[in-house]
């Protein structure tokens, strides 16, 4: 099975085999077979991407991956389900948060690659948008006083309940605020998910009291981005406390 992969790779394997406690070790060594399997099978490695659910069962927690991630061993990004495709298409995000549709892949198994949005398998790579995130600065979702800040403003205040946007919005907040989330809107018999998704964002867009974020679609139609959009700022309420919950 090493015969197959690269020298970063192996080295990879060899050190956990050495370091890292045996629950670090199996995960990388499933990953390593999966990268074998690819190899065998003449096909891009993110084809046998490993689900975040099976490195879980090895007893590694979300923040063992995440350390895994950071220390180079492995890569990670999104799975978007397209029914219509013939292979396994990726969102790669550009920091720590995952979701349930999480995958990895062990790190040097394929060269990062720009792929348009029609490619093949692989990684969907969005441009960066010019935002204060650069400066670390991110919106707050207060789901309590259903109120959306940034840069110390109130973007928006819902007066009444809006479920879809909220939905979005938390799953933002608990993500920490990535540049893109997958869909959180669950199904709903007769409604076109896509449709619904981007209805939700026009109306995300829509009546804010600053106009300070701009939310958008990744252009698959089961995804959404969000960016600062410069705007002169005005006198506003202050932006409310806010408690973030906790990482998985």
């Amino acid at each position: 099975m090493t015969g197959v992969l690269s020298a970063q790779q192996r080295r990879a394997v060899e050190t956990a085999a050495n370091d890292l406690a045996p629950e670090f070790q199996a995960a990388l060594d499933h990953l390593a077979q999966a990268a074998a399997y690819a190899h065998d099978a003449g096909v891009d490695p993110w084809e046998f991407a490993v689900e975040i659910e099976r490195l879980t069962a090895l007893d590694l927690t979300w923040n063992d991956l995440r350390w895994l991630v950071a220390q180079g061993y492995v890569e990670h990004a999104c799975e978007v389900t397209r029914p219509s495709d013939d292979s396994r298409r990726f969102v790669s995000p550009r920091n720590l948060a995952f979701r349930r549709r999480t995958c990895f892949v062990l790190a040097d198994c394929a060269p990062p690659r720009e792929r348009p949005e029609h490619g093949g398998p692989g990684i969907l790579r969005f441009p960066s948008p010019t935002r204060g995130r650069a400066q670390g600065t991110v919106p707050r979702w207060d789901g309590k006083l259903r109120a959306l800040c940034f840069d110390d403003q109130v973007v928006k205040r819902f007066r009444v309940p809006s479920l879809t946007q909220e939905r979005v919005l938390t799953a933002f907040q608990e993500e920490g605020w990535p540049e893109w989330i997958a869909d959180p809107l669950p199904p709903e018999p007769g409604q076109d998910a896509k449709r619904r998704l981007n209805d939700t964002i026009k109306r995300l867009n829509d009546n804010q009291q600053v106009q300070l974020i701009r939310f958008r679609g990744d252009g698959t139609g089961q995804g959404v981005l969000w960016e600062a959009v410069a705007s002169q700022p005005i006198a506003v309420d202050d932006c409310p406390p806010l408690q973030l919950r906790r990482a998985a």
